[in-house]
């Protein structure tokens, strides 16, 4: 029995204390050299998701312009309508929401995307004749946070199949 004890086999509470207080100095560093890298990768998630949004508008603007069978009805900010095929079509921003509403043959505006997958951002676009032919559209969106600190905005190029001079 006298033997167990005499056994100094483990660890002093000195030592322990010692090697948690080492522990903690590099848990301690490693997470405020963590912290800015956060930062950063939320800064770049938001960034992918901002463009995320920009572009599937976009797709969704563009794919119907290409199809245009004459000039644009209508092109003021916010607004523009045309005929794509056999389909009147007009996109315009909802005022209260800034959500991009699609009308298809003067059905009820509807939104393009789920007011969900807009996050709290509004959406404004215009479109002008590039260099002031009719053969080519210059579309520009732009997505703003709700508060309008931050904003994103991207010019696209628009030629409607039918309207091509080359084709």
């Amino acid at each position: 029995m006298f033997k167990i004890l005499k056994n100094k086999k483990g660890m002093t509470l000195m030592e322990l204390i010692v090697g948690l207080l080492l522990l903690s100095i590099v848990v301690t560093a490693a997470g405020a050299s963590l912290a800015p890298m956060l930062k950063v990768y939320a800064k770049a998630n938001d960034i992918a998701e901002w463009n995320t949004l920009l572009d599937t508008i976009a797709n969704h603007m563009i794919s119907d312009m290409a199809e245009m069978t004459v000039p644009p009805a209508t092109m003021r900010d916010d607004e523009i309508a045309f005929t794509a095929g056999l389909n009147d079509i007009s996109y315009s921003v909802d005022a209260n929401s800034g959500v991009l509403l699609k009308s298809v043959n003067d059905s009820v505006p509807k939104a393009v995307l789920t007011e969900g997958y807009y996050k709290r951002k509004s959406v404004s676009f215009s479109c002008a004749s590039a260099g002031g032919t009719s053969t080519a559209y210059i579309l520009t969106i732009t997505i703003a946070s709700e508060s309008s600190t931050e904003t994103i905005s991207r010019d696209y190029a628009v030629r409607p199949l039918a309207l091509n001079p080359f084709i």
